[in-house]
């Protein structure tokens, strides 16, 4: 099977560096449009204040660089709150350095943070929110991204005439269609994450362990700028490659097996993430070739069928799948996404991850492929450009 004359192929045509001599990113034009699309939002949904505890989300609307936090951290990371007209107000683990180095926040705006699973924190958190925006907020109309109990419970009691309304469908809504500049900072963190698929494969050999070629790549996405990582990277092999195990652990590759790698840089916000398969040491056996070719041609159908004006669930109930994939930009792993369930029609500018279905056989290994797309007028742009090999 191949891909259809619909699909383009495509490559980041420049670095993560700023230049004077090209247009790259323009990062102004990216903070800009990204706000006025989540005010647009606001303003469709009829909203006047949204809290976004969500990191992508304040991210996304306010440009301020989080913490990678590898636990659920509710407060720290940051926390803003843009009302539908006038400045935000930013909670922030550093807001010294914020106020002194964001320009586009006016510097009496940023707060140290709370954490918002705490009641006394969120009761200050209410306070903070009466000191920014005053009375308004009394009967306002207010979108919350994500709760805790206790921002249930303080916020309901303190602000009974408010009504409050779900903040991450707003946004869903409002990231979905990305931006040119947007698009440029994907294709750059795919080139990261690339990097670091190929650093692993240099040392991929018996002997060598999953973590270390977690920790290869690790280095050479760092080398590179990358903000963090999609996830804590995956790597399975021989056994741990069917059924198939989303996670690295210290077992020590040996020759013959199959080895997958699922990994992911981050750029400027934005993540790359993509799958391969490999053998490591040796020339693959025909039932290992055999299992590539499936994987093969499941990936093939998947993205011939991707394009402007279908739906995923009609594609998932032609292909007999659950999913095709998920949606990645700001986040790793953001709606919407490619499932059964998902009845709406894909559209220009909308990016994803998609993901062929984990296939393997006992004593032969398993196989999972993932690509990066964007959904163009006429078909999808596939810009993940490493092959699919077994050695």
């Amino acid at each position: 099977m191949t891909l259809d004359s619909t699909i383009v192929r495509s490559a980041s045509t420049f670095g993560p560096m700023q230049t004077d001599w090209e247009t790259r990113i323009d990062m102004e034009r990216l903070r800009t449009e990204r706000l006025a699309r989540t005010r647009a939002a606001m303003a469709a949904a009829d909203v006047d204040f949204l809290i976004e505890l969500r990191a992508e989300n304040a991210r996304y609307s306010t440009g301020i660089k989080r913490l990678y936090w590898p636990t659920i951290q509710l407060g720290g990371g940051p926390l803003a709150v843009l009302a539908a007209e006038g400045d935000s107000a930013i909670w922030i683990i550093d807001p010294d350095y914020a106020a002194k180095n964001i320009p586009w926040v006016p510097d009496d705006r940023f707060h140290t943070p709370y954490q918002m699973d705490l009641t006394q924190d969120v009761n200050s958190f209410v306070d903070d929110l009466y000191h920014y925006f005053g009375s308004k907020i009394e009967k306002a109309r207010i979108a919350v991204d994500i709760w805790s109990p206790s921002m249930f419970d303080v916020l309901t009691k303190r602000l009974p005439g408010a009504t409050f309304v779900n903040g991450q469908e707003l946004m869903i809504g409002a990231r979905q269609i990305k931006t040119a500049d947007e698009i440029k900072a994907l294709k750059i963190a795919y080139a990261i994450s690339e990097a670091g698929m190929q650093a692993a494969v240099d040392i991929l050999k018996p002997g060598v362990r999953e973590c270390e070629l977690v920790g290869e790549c690790f280095r050479a996405m760092w080398d590179l700028g990358t903000e963090t990582t999609q996830c804590s990277e995956v790597v399975n092999s021989g056994p741990g490659a069917h059924p198939y195990r989303r996670f690295h652990s210290d077992r020590i590759v040996q020759h013959g097996d199959l080895v997958n790698m699922d990994f992911g840089g981050c750029f400027s916000g934005y993540f790359g993430d993509f799958c391969r398969a490999f053998v490591c040491g040796d020339r693959p056996t025909p039932a290992q070739v055999d299992l590539l070719k499936r994987a093969h041609e499941l990936q093939y159908e998947q993205l011939n069928a991707l394009g402007p004006g279908v739906s995923p669930a009609d594609i998932c109930a032609k292909l007999g799948r659950r999913t095709l994939g998920h949606g990645i930009g700001i986040s790793a792993f953001e709606g919407p996404h490619l499932r059964a369930q998902d009845d709406y029609e894909l559209k220009p500018g909308m990016t994803f991850s998609v993901t062929s279905p984990p296939i393997g056989e006992e004593g032969v290994g398993g196989v999972h492929l993932e690509d990066e797309i964007v959904i163009t007028e006429t078909g999808i742009d596939l810009y993940s450009t490493y092959p699919y090999t077994l050695g």
